[in-house]
């Protein structure tokens, strides 16, 4: 199965333990997956969505699941369900995860992007929380399933765009080959991984040096002038602030070719 795994959680009460036995949030590869356990939050008719956005009924946790992000509402339910679903809809498109923004956990608020902002603030939607629990593949069939959430709350005094693709993100979506027609042009893409040097015969538009285990980016460039860029090198001081780790770098030329290695700094 292409992708990683984002998110399994398991109900953590007895009076849930026979509701929901799981809930997946996955994407990567050719494979988007979004459990189904909070589709009752989501409105039946297009006409219905900005007012269910706006619901701020209590949700019932002990007959329904509540991935809310903490809010505990119908609208913020909704919210965060319908964010998760573009975030790992975007994975497909090699999108990687990003520290602000949709590809990070801007996708909660997605619903400032049809509703009047101050309606998400009054419910609290500006709050920014941070998980601090880390769940690895290799050990979900023993997670505990009373284990405490561990998270923090940033209160946040101003309004701010949290809806946001960040600029790498947006313009690799933007030269994608499933958004373009490049019907018969080709290119040759490669990155050198002594000299850290990437070329492309077509012209370099985005390079992302990410984390390997979460896929965060934590360095980029774009290249979105019409003078096409040949070659690019990893600038020194970033390699060395890097200091050898074991990284991924994603590359992606004019017409959408992409390489994806993984490297050492």
């Amino acid at each position: 199965m292409a992708g990683t795994l984002r998110r399994l959680i398991f109900s953590a009460s007895a009076p849930l333990s026979g509701i929901t036995k799981g809930y997946v949030a996955l994407g990567g590869g050719n494979l988007a997956l979004f459990g189904t356990a909070c589709l009752f939050t989501w409105p039946e008719h297009f006409d219905d969505v900005i007012s269910r956005f706006e619901d701020d009924t209590p949700i019932d946790r002990t007959q329904f699941l509540d991935d809310s992000c903490y809010r505990g509402t119908v609208g913020s339910c909704f919210s965060t369900t319908l964010g998760s679903v573009l975030h790992e809809l975007y994975h497909t498109f090699d999108l990687g995860h990003s520290k602000d923004g949709i590809m990070g956990r801007g996708f909660d608020n997605i619903c400032k992007v049809f509703t009047n902002p101050q309606i998400c603030k009054s419910s609290s939607f500006h709050n920014k929380i941070e998980f601090k629990e880390q769940l690895s593949t290799c050990s979900l069939k023993h997670v505990d399933k009373n284990m405490k959430k561990d998270f923090t709350v940033i209160r946040r005094t101003e309004e701010v765009d949290d809806t946001l693709l960040t600029k790498s993100c947006a313009v690799l979506l933007s030269f994608h080959r499933w958004l373009n027609n490049y019907p018969t042009q080709t290119s040759h893409l490669s990155f050198d991984s002594s000299n850290k040097v990437v070329k492309s015969t077509a012209g370099v538009r985005v390079v992302e040096i990410r984390q390997t285990e979460d896929e965060l980016i934590l360095q980029s460039w774009v290249f979105i002038s019409k003078v096409l860029k040949f070659s690019f090198q990893i600038p020194q001081n970033v390699l060395s602030e890097l200091n050898n780790q074991n990284l991924i770098i994603l590359v992606e030329d004019s017409i959408g070719t992409i390489i994806k290695e993984e490297f050492v700094a």
